[in-house]
């Protein structure tokens, strides 16, 4: 038999489960009904069975509950992966590509000779398309060949 957790009461059962109702965050009313469940008397592992989610989940969310009431039970940020290259390496390859008028795919084979990341295409078309704005396209390169007054010699007087 598992013990029984305690719960801190931050308000009242009937405020508890008022706040049950009417929440529209499916996974926030889903750990409410289980501090509702705790508070009936059930066991973490009944509660468990009820939801059909892991009982360590339940004492997670009891644990939460206890630490800072509902806002404990908020889905909380910070849950995304970590990048494999830091937008500070990716502003340093930016500027290396801009410098050496490399196009995306000469920027893709780069990272991916240089630095050993295996990363994809279109990870490295979404950091400097779209997060860093770097224009499309690889500028011309002037010709050594053209005049530096080109333009006035071509206007007509």
């Amino acid at each position: 038999m598992t013990r029984k957790i305690r719960i801190v009461l931050h308000m009242p059962k009937a405020a508890i489960e008022q706040l049950y109702r009417r929440e529209k965050n499916h996974k926030i009313r889903e750990r409410l009904q289980a501090i509702l469940l705790l508070l009936d008397g059930k066991t973490a592992k009944e509660i468990a069975s009820i939801l059909r989610r892991n009982e360590k989940t339940i004492r997670l969310w009891a644990k939460a509950w206890n630490a800072k009431g509902y806002d404990g039970l908020k889905p909380w940020k910070g849950q995304k992966r970590k990048p494999r290259i830091s937008e500070d390496e990716w502003k340093a390859i930016a500027k290396k590509a801009i410098d050496k008028n490399m196009t995306l795919k000469e920027v893709f084979l780069y990272i991916r000779n240089s630095r050993g990341e295996l990363i994809s295409y279109k990870t490295t078309w979404y950091w400097l398309r779209k997060k860093l704005k770097i224009p499309y396209g690889k500028p011309y390169v002037s010709s050594d060949k053209r005049p530096k007054d080109a333009e006035e010699t071509l206007k007509k007087d």
